[in-house]
């Protein structure tokens, strides 16, 4: 009997494109089988069809969060620090290594949280996504929700439901010119909730922002710190991003670690408090370019938290032999510091070329500041202001132009018309022409609209 194909690019054959439940998995494991990504598919595509000098008629991949900028300078530094450890093939501590724990923890004090950390209090796993996955498991049940202000990272609707059955709940902003929530807004968002039954048990942050590439104002930060752990609602600062801030803005960034350790001396809350339900999440794959190398971690003072993740720990642990070379990379301060501020310089360049562009059409985007985004405004290349017509646009970028978008529809933005562009992904070059494909297309779509209605 011929069995049935999935739709999607993957190959197998599970049974989520035609119709025919899956009989040998779980009902977990069947829905694990949905795409965690609306555009999963065009993205397999973009990839193994990429753009080069050599392949001119390929795809330009601007919907992931992958940074080429700067990794040569990690590959030569990382090849210096590849020796193997006689103790590489043992078991180590299911929280991370000392010696990471020690680098990361030195490391972060020193380039962005401005607070002291214990290495004790650092957990690491295989990448954010897995130390998401694992904190959501520990602190909320099936059911239960997390405020999320939106637009917001699309994957991290599948990093809290896939396994753990949690609900985002997307706070949508009336502020378009920040996207900053107000704390009436959050309480809606959690009278909403409410009418579905759901608990909001954490308040989600991405400081700096994805998809918006802008900071958190410390007052803002304080202000939903204080409204969420006032209700014994655990608070995620993910600061991926943290060392990333390339441009100038009216706001610098501020970890949440330190507003927490602000408000403790101000007497608004209490350390037990503040160890409790403050968590922050950092990881190696954005500033420093190594999505590959699976290595990210969270900061927490929890000791409920960290007893867990030494009994789970060991399903997405890191391997000894990367734990060790990066331990002896971010040991050397002096590259750190180097690295760093070169990787800003890069990152500040790609963006003013993208920028030029947009500006040069008269495109509307928002100024960032930070990370590796630019939210851009198409709403006068939509049909009609609705999903539909956006989704229409960008399956029209990707076939005319060849470069895929994340769809603002994606992250969980109310209003069609905005994309995510991701300009990192491509060293400048390669950046330049996918700027002139996108100004091509604005100005071909604008040339055919005022033709259509002369």
């Amino acid at each position: 009997m011929e069995q049935h194909r999935c739709s999607c690019s993957c190959g197998a054959s599970c049974c989520t494109g035609g119709g025919r439940q899956p009989r040998s998995l779980s009902a977990r494991g069947t829905k694990a089988l949905l795409p965690f990504s609306p555009y999963i598919q065009a993205m397999n595509e973009a990839k193994s069809f990429a753009w080069s000098p050599t392949n001119p008629h390929g795809y330009f991949l601007m919907a992931t969060a992958e940074s080429v900028l700067s990794f040569d300078l990690i590959h030569d530094k990382i090849r210096s620090c590849r020796e193997i450890p006689p103790t590489a093939g043992l078991y180590s501590n299911f929280r991370g290594g000392q010696a990471l724990r020690n680098a990361l923890a030195k490391m972060m004090q020193r380039t962005f949280m401005g607070v002291e950390i214990d290495p004790s209090h650092i957990c690491i796993s295989s990448g954010v996504t897995a130390v998401l996955d694992l904190f959501f498991f520990a602190t909320c049940d099936p059911g239960d929700g997390c405020l999320i202000p939106a637009p917001y990272f699309p994957a991290f609707d599948n990093d809290m439901n896939i396994r753990n059955e949690v609900a985002p709940l997307p706070v949508q902003p009336k502020d378009t010119h920040t996207y900053i929530p107000t704390v009436a807004e959050m309480d809606a968002a959690v009278d909403e909730a409410a009418k579905r039954n759901v608990r909001a048990r954490v308040l989600l942050i991405t400081n700096p922002g994805n998809p918006l590439g802008t900071l958190y104002p410390e007052a803002t930060l304080k202000e939903l710190l204080l409204w969420a752990v006032r209700r014994e609602m655990h608070v995620l600062s993910d600061e991926i991003y943290a060392n990333s801030k390339f441009g100038t803005s009216e706001d610098e960034f501020v970890s949440l670690e330190k507003v927490a350790q602000n408000a403790v001396e101000e007497k608004l809350l209490s350390p037990e408090m503040v160890a409790e339900f403050v968590h922050t999440a950092y990881g190696m794959s954005k500033d420093f370019g190594m999505n590959g190398f699976r290595v990210g971690c969270l900061h927490t003072k929890n000791g409920d938290l960290l007893n867990l993740w030494q009994n789970m720990g060991m399903f997405a642990a890191v391997s000894n032999d990367t734990q060790h070379a990066l331990a002896v990379m971010l040991q050397d301060d002096t590259f750190v510091d180097f690295y760093v501020e070169e990787n800003k310089r890069r990152l500040k360049n790609s963006y003013n070329l993208l920028t030029s562009a947009f500006t040069s059409v008269k495109l509307n985007y928002m100024p960032a500041c930070a990370a590796m985004f630019c939210w851009l405004d198409l709403r006068s290349l939509l049909t009609e202001c609705t999903f539909e017509a956006e989704r229409a646009l960008w399956k029209e970028i990707l076939e005319d132009c060849k470069v895929l978008l994340t769809p603002g529809e994606a992250c969980h933005y109310a209003e069609p018309g905005f994309f995510r562009v991701c300009y990192a992904s491509m060293p400048p070059e390669h950046l330049q022409v996918a700027c002139t494909r996108l100004t091509s297309f604005v100005e071909k779509k604008r040339r055919k609209r005022k033709l259509s209605s002369a």
